[in-house]
Parts: structure tokens; C-alpha cells; sequence
């Protein structure tokens, strides 16, 4: 079974038409959810860029893989999802964001996969950008970096099928938008009337017609990607691959886009704490779209209100695929409910799993960033958002999403809440325990980060800073 997981950046639950968003155009992946499974719940554990990557590569918690924020590079002395499937036959490839390091990308520097087209750093513009070729490079490519990685994508599935026929193949493409700056996309995927866009209530009113314009041009770069995805679907069916491929769809972590008052880092008249697009326990942040197309296992049309993380991609692609899980994964494999079976059974280092999910914020962000969203750790559970600050820096937050499905009304300090705190605030405590994390009373250094042996992945960069 050959992998093809797809992801873009900073993409929320809501901006998917499959997910009952009337105005956002995005046919082929609706037309992937008719053909597969939507997972209604699925959440970026820690939604950030560098964090989601790092627990997608490695299965584990920033606690554990090192990159506990932007600008860490991950482990090398633990398994990987690329190096586990190399090591199980599978040809490994990479397109697009990398966001973990810096190239040349030699063999050392792949963490086990055998092909990389990295984007040269991150960028702030989605056009004409420069790509390593493994340890070539950096070589200029012209065009929008969606359609050029898609090229890319495509010509990676062609060439295996002439060069490896008999093996299968596992491929990750990253897509940097929706991400800011939002109007960063071809004119042809223009055209959204910003009077279309329906807000909702969490938007302060003196920023909706600023949200409006904003959330026009994010709706752009996601029908722009959408037709990236039709082009691969379109080429596994030509290439007669698609019955023998499982595709996933997802993204790294959502977008505030102007709900609760946020802003954006570079946004400098507001305050730093307001100054988040992401990185908070908020819905429009933390939940992400995942659909799932399992040719002649997974039912079409369907949907799964499990609870699900990014922590639980690892080990269900591989045990999707039938590849034994290495040691040390946090998460669990929920490939039966990919297949319309019942979820997992819990187990000690996955307590409440199936009805609720672990989230956090370890640094700021990046690491000269002054407080930004502070370091938080949360659970979310099928009714309630709970989430409280290692220095207090903000919050503790309670939200009944039942009574308060927008988030507005923080009860965290109302008597009749008394008992739900404790509750969420025991459930917190055993993901804590289960899952190893130092949060509390782990070494921190100078920028009051976890020390967790975290290296930078631009040393020349921070040369003169503490990593934690």
C-alpha cells in the first residue's frame, strides 16, 4: 500500500467545503471526502509550524523529539516515520516546506528519507522560490510553489513507477498556504466578494470588515490548493495507482483569522498576547481538517467524531500498511477507524483518548518572540476546552462548548464550574503523566523554556542564545 499525505499550512477545520462551508470552493477534496472518511476530530497537539512537523516525522511530543518550538531541530537518535518505512521497503520522498533544518539535505540530513525537495527556507512569498535536490542546490524554480511542488510530486510518483515498480512508495508534499500573506496566489483564485464571508460572533465587530478582506484572499489560497490536489488524484488514476494508494489530507494547525481579537506576529500595535494566529487552545487553532481515501477499506461518504491527534499519524500509517511500530511512539494507531470499525482501546499512555485530546504550547513561538500565547497545556474533550499556564502568564481557560460552542464565555472561576475544573484538571494530569511531560516541574533555562537537550536548526543564527 503506497502512502500520499498531503498537508497545507495554517488551514482550519472550517475551510473546507466538506466540512460545511458554503462559500469556500474547494470541489476535489470534497470529491476525496465523498470517496473516503472525514475525521471530525482531529487536532494539531501543538498547533504550530515546526512542532506539528517534528511529531508528524517522529510520533512523539516536542518534549520528546526536541523541537518543543520553531527554530529546533529534531532528535537524530529516534526512529522516524520516513526512516521506519525505508527500513520496510518503501521508497520515502518529501516536497515542499520543510521547516526542521536547513540544507544541504545529504543522507545525513534527510532523517530517513530518500528524496527531498525542500523549499529554500520558509519564505514570505509563494512564487519563483528556490528548492534543494537532496544536497543540490539551492535551483530556482518560476511559478506559484503549489503548482511547482505538485510538478515535483507527480514526477516523483512517475518515476517510481518506471524505477521501482515492485516497492511501494511513501510521499509527503507541504504546502505553505493558506498561511500569510494571504493575497500570495495566482489571480485566477481571486474573485471571492469579501461580503460573502460569514463571520462568526467571536470576531470583535471593529475588526469584520478587516476579517471579511482577510478571510477573501485566505478562501483564494485554498482553492488554489485544492486544484493542486485534484492534479495528484488525477495523477494516481493515470498512473494506475490509485486503488494501491492510501491519501490523507490534513494541515499543521489552524488560523485565527481575526476570532477572539488576534492578530498576526508582525501585526505591532497590538499586544504580543493578541499577536497570535495561532498557537492557542481556541478551535479556529487547534482543529484541522483530515480526510482519509483508503481504496476498499475506508466506507465511502463517511465521517468519525473519534477524538484523533497528530500524535496518532505515525503508527496508523503504519499500521495501516502493516509495518511494525517502532519504540517510543506517544500515540496510537487508529487505522481501524479508518476502516469503519470502533476505535482503539485506550491504553495507560493514551488515557481518555478516544473522547478527548491532548494540546499545548511550549515556547513563544519563536525563540526571541517576547510571551506571545505563553506555556500552556490543555485537553479537549467532546463538550469542554480546558487549558491553564505554567507562570500564569494567562487564562486558566474553561469553555462549555455545549452552552458555547464559539468559545466566548470563559468559566473557569464560576462556582457552578467547580467540579468540571477538576475534572479536566485530573484528565490533564494523566496525559501529563502517561505522556512524560516535564511541564511542570522540568529544568527550564534562561528564556524559561523546557531544557529537554533541544539544538537549534540555525546554530550560526542563535549563536550567543540559550536554547531553552
Amino acid at each position: 500500500m503506497n502512502i500520499l499525505f498531503v498537508f497545507s499550512d495554517q488551514q482550519r477545520y472550517t475551510a473546507l467545503g466538506a466540512n460545511g462551508n458554503q462559500v469556500v470552493k474547494t470541489p476535489n477534496l470534497d470529491a476525496m471526502a465523498a470517496q473516503g472518511m472525514v475525521c471530525d476530530n482531529m487536532f494539531s497537539n501543538h498547533p504550530l509550524c515546526s512542532p506539528f512537523r517534528a511529531i508528524l516525522l517522529t510520533g512523539r511530543y516536542g518534549f520528546k523529539n526536541g523541537v518543543i518550538d520553531n527554530e529546533y531541530e529534531p532528535f537524530r537518535d529516534i526512529p522516524t516515520l520516513p526512516g521506519t518505512l525505508s527500513d520496510a521497503g518503501y521508497h520515502t520522498g518529501h516536497i515542499g516546506v520543510w521547516h526542521l533544518g536547513v540544507g544541504p539535505y545529504g543522507d545525513d540530513n534527510r532523517y530517513g528519507y530518500d528524496y527531498m525537495a525542500a523549499v529554500e527556507g520558509i519564505g514570505g512569498n509563494y512564487f519563483d522560490q528556490s528548492y534543494w535536490d537532496n544536497d543540490k542546490g539551492p535551483l530556482k524554480q518560476e511559478g506559484w510553489t503549489p503548482v511547482v511542488e505538485t510538478d515535483l510530486a507527480i514526477d516523483f510518483m512517475t518515476k517510481h513507477k518506471a524505477e521501482r515498480p515492485n516497492d511501494p512508495f511513501a510521499l509527503f508534499v507541504s504546502w505553505r498556504p493558506p498561511h500569510w500573506p494571504y493575497p500570495n496566489y495566482p489571480d485566477e483564485y481571486g474573485g471571492y466578494n469579501p461580503a460573502d464571508i460569514d463571520l462568526p460572533d467571536n470576531v470583535p465587530p471593529q475588526m469584520a470588515d478587516f476579517a471579511r478582506r482577510e478571510i477573501a484572499d485566505y478562501y483564494s489560497g485554498c482553492t488554489g490548493l485544492d486544484d493542486q490536489m485534484g492534479r495528484l488524484l488525477a495523477a494516481l488514476a493515470e498512473l494506475d495507482l490509485e486503488d494501491d494508494t492510501l491519501v490523507c489530507y490534513s494541515s499543521d494547525h489552524g488560523d485565527h483569522l481575526s476570532s477572539h481579537g488576534y492578530g498576526k506576529p508582525m501585526d505591532a500595535y497590538m499586544h504580543w498576547n493578541l499577536r497570535a494566529s495561532k498557537g492557542t487552545a481556541y478551535d479556529e487553532s487547534a482543529h484541522v481538517p483530515f480526510l482519509v481515501r483508503w481504496p476498499g477499506n475506508t466506507p465511502a461518504g463517511s465521517r468519525s467524531d473519534v477524538y484523533m491527534g497528530a500524535i496518532d499519524i505515525v503508527p496508523s500509517l503504519l499500521g495501516a500498511c502493516g509495518v511494525p511500530l517502532p519504540d517510543g511512539l506517544q500515540g496510537r494507531d487508529v487505522s481501524s477507524v479508518w476502516r469503519g470499525e470502533g476505535p482503539p482501546d485506550e491504553t495507560d499512555l493514551t488515557p481518555g483518548a478516544n473522547d478527548s485530546v491532548y494540546l499545548m504550547n511550549m515556547a513563544n513561538g519563536w525563540p526571541l518572540r517576547p510571551d506571545w500565547t505563553g506555556r500552556w497545556r490543555g485537553v479537549r474533550t467532546s463538550r469542554y476546552t480546558y487549558a491553564r499556564w505554567y507562570d500564569h502568564e494567562q487564562g486558566p481557560w474553561l469553555f462549555d462548548r455545549e452552552e458555547d460552542p464559539l468559545e466566548m464565555r470563559n468559566i473557569v472561576h464560576s462556582a457552578e464550574a467547580k467540579p468540571i475544573v477538576e475534572e479536566m484538571e485530573a484528565r490533564l494530569h494523566r496525559w501529563m503523566e502517561a505522556s512524560g511531560d516535564p511541564f511542570e516541574h522540568g529544568k527550564r533555562g534562561p528564556l524559561g523554556f523546557l531544557d529537554v537537550g533541544q539544538r537549534w536548526a540555525h546554530p550560526a543564527r542563535y549563536k550567543n542564545v540559550s536554547t531553552c
